[in-house]
């Protein structure tokens, strides 16, 4: 069997800080092992599928899907953009081929002085689903010329604290379940799975935004469970 056929296959997890890790006790970065990603990876593997699976970690603090946030980038000194549509296509090209890409943004845009609707979100999403479809053979090998297949995944039902709402999470309790709602409706137009994570895991009450420790293994189980049932919709003989 040729080498390249022994490379693992790919899950892009392009998100925000809930992707990033970031610990809702304020301490910095779950370490690796802890954050959902890499547990979904080992989830993944734990069946010792005859292709092992990759995960890679495209979490940012203060992602949203198209627009910029000075205000959020100013908790980290200002020194990127919180465009997820800017990010999208580097991060695609830069990891491809690409077996999965979980979009896992919207949280952000829950944010009251974003002045977003539940709608408008949605369609930040829809964008850039579009976006991962058209990008040049960044499909799973040999197939390159095939999209990856997408998982749309919801924010969380953020809980209103005194750190939310000195994030500028007002409101954010209603809109982000708007938001999860508006989702499966986008992602069964498209055809694209939606992972709802808000039955899942809860944000920790220490600051409302941000999953704790025990949440990245129900987040990685779940996910695993849905990729597992998209392999089965669209069998391969390398599962």
């Amino acid at each position: 069997m040729p080498t390249t056929l022994q490379d693992p296959r790919t899950v892009l997890c392009f998100g925000d800080s809930n992707t990033w890790g970031f610990n809702p006790d304020g301490s910095g970065r779950f370490p690796q092992s802890t954050r959902w990603p890499n547990q979904l990876e080992h989830a993944l593997n734990r069946t010792k599928p005859a292709l092992p699976w990759r995960t890679v970690e495209e979490g940012l603090n203060s992602r949203t899907w198209l627009h910029d946030d000075p205000i959020g980038a100013a908790n980290y000194g200002g020194d990127y953009s919180c465009n997820g549509r800017a990010d999208l296509m580097t991060a695609l090209h830069s990891h491809k081929p690409i077996d999965v890409v979980i979009l896992a943004l919207g949280c952000n845009d829950c944010k009251g002085y974003l002045n977003l609707s539940a709608a408008q979100i949605a369609a930040g999403a829809r964008i850039l689903i579009h976006d991962t479809r058209r990008a040049l053979n960044c499909g799973p090998r040999l197939q390159e010329d095939m999209a990856p297949q997408i998982i749309l995944m919801t924010p969380p039902a953020v809980l209103i604290t005194s750190q939310s709402l000195a994030w500028g999470f007002e409101g954010a309790a209603l809109k982000s379940k708007d938001v999860a709602e508006h989702y499966h409706r986008l992602a069964a137009e498209l055809g694209v799975s939606c992972f709802d994570v808000q039955p899942v895991a809860k944000p920790s009450p220490l600051d409302g935004v941000h999953f704790d420790a025990q949440a990245q293994a129900l987040i990685a189980a779940g996910l695993a469970a849905c990729i597992r049932q998209n392999l089965e919709q669209h069998p391969n003989p390398d599962n």
